[in-house]
């Protein structure tokens, strides 16, 4: 929530916006909680305990300005732990027996960060409670998170919406609330099913670990040479680079498919160019000369030249080339220099026992104590600069 959206608005902004144009508009005796999660702990702390029931069940006559209150003091910064939340909310909900309809309504602008499936968190829920409903709202969600979020909606008897802005957040709530559960057809048990598969649309050589959420143990691999396994119906999560694509789910006798995005950089350095998740910073995986492309989740990342972070998002089915020059240097010292970029920030630091390096198109200063020396970076150019 600490991104914005493209009208420059802070998401966490908006969604508070939301929050208090919702609860003003609903009557009185509608009885409301507000949970939130990723508020107390930073992202380096790696909180997935980070949940908090801020606002218990009461009617909005008496508790109104309470939860507008407390949702203008939130402030994002930790982890997104769904799954937690999402039991806890459930479990908040149970003592609310006279309501006919009982929801959660889950807002998020990413992905489950820890190590919970939400989605198998949800269908168990469900299962378990016949009057529980769960609603996801995707917030300016990447691909990933679309995903996740509508596999949580369908399991869990809700609906899923999506919006991008404050006045459709409060339209997708104020439909949220008012939204009944999904009929969903009671499960008639053969004891002769087929089982499901799960399909890798676009594999590569690498091997992709698939896991079972119930056990935790790997049950198959996708690859090049094994596309498609025959699985029983379940979640499973696969592994790409050093991240999970999690709430998978594989139904009896049904063809499920997984798609994935490719990311290349042909220009890569030896140095490495690491790939990192956007909401964790946690790397899932690094380019280099050796490997300048890989197959990764569909969803947002940054990719590291230096010190410098270069936003990176990635569709299901499509091949992304990263515009990059590389460029070298002939009379260094021995000592480190520092290249600094356009606005005076530092990127990246080199010598004379490392004098080649790679980075965006564009302007940069190159350090070097005595003296400055400017230097442009073209793509289709790989430069080497001589210095007198």
């Amino acid at each position: 929530m600490k991104a914005r959206l493209g009208s420059g608005q802070a998401r966490i902004d908006a969604a508070k916006d939301a929050v208090e144009t919702l609860v003003k508009g609903l009557p009185d005796q509608q009885r409301l909680a507000l949970w939130a999660y990723g508020h107390q702990s930073p992202t380096k702390a790696r909180n997935c305990s980070d949940t908090q029931l801020l606002s218990n069940f009461r009617p909005l006559g008496e508790n109104r300005a309470e939860v507008v209150g407390l949702a203008r003091n939130l402030k994002p910064q930790g982890y997104t732990p769904i799954t937690l939340v999402l039991e806890q909310a459930a479990k908040s909900l149970k003592p609310e027996t006279t309501s006919s309809s009982r929801a959660v309504i889950l807002v998020s602008d990413g992905k489950e960060t820890c190590n919970g499936d939400p989605c198998a968190v949800a269908k168990a829920l469900a299962d378990a409670d016949a009057g529980l409903v769960v609603h996801t709202i995707g917030f300016a969600v990447d691909v990933a998170a679309r995903y996740q979020l509508q596999c949580i909606a369908r399991v869990g008897r809700g609906t899923y919406f999506e919006a991008d802005s404050t006045p459709k957040l409060v339209e997708r709530l104020t439909a949220a609330v008012k939204t009944v559960a999904i009929a969903v057809p009671a499960e008639i048990k053969v004891k002769s099913k087929k089982p499901g598969s799960l399909r890798l649309v676009n594999p590569s050589a690498s091997r992709h670990p698939v896991i079972s959420v119930e056990t935790g143990k790997e049950v198959a691999t996708l690859s090049s040479v094994t596309s498609s396994v025959a699985l029983p119906a379940g979640f499973y999560n696969v592994k790409f680079g050093n991240q999970l694509w999690r709430s998978i789910e594989v139904k009896n006798g049904e063809a499920t498919s997984i798609e994935t995005a490719i990311v290349e950089l042909p220009a890569a350095s030896y140095r490495g160019h690491e790939i990192r998740d956007w909401e964790t910073g946690e790397v899932v995986g690094t380019l280099s000369s050796r490997r300048t492309s890989m197959n990764l989740m569909p969803s947002s990342y940054t990719m590291g030249f230096g010190k410098l972070e270069v936003p990176l998002t990635l569709e299901p089915g499509k091949r992304k080339s990263i515009d990059a020059v590389s460029v070298s240097f002939k009379g260094l010292p021995i000592n480190y220099r520092m290249i600094y970029d356009s606005a005076g920030k530092e990127v990246a630091e080199i010598s004379k026992t490392g004098a080649s390096i790679t980075l965006p198109p564009g302007q940069y200063v190159l350090d070097l104590v005595t003296t400055k020396v400017p230097f442009e970076l073209k793509l289709g150019e790989k430069q080497e600069i001589e210095l007198k």
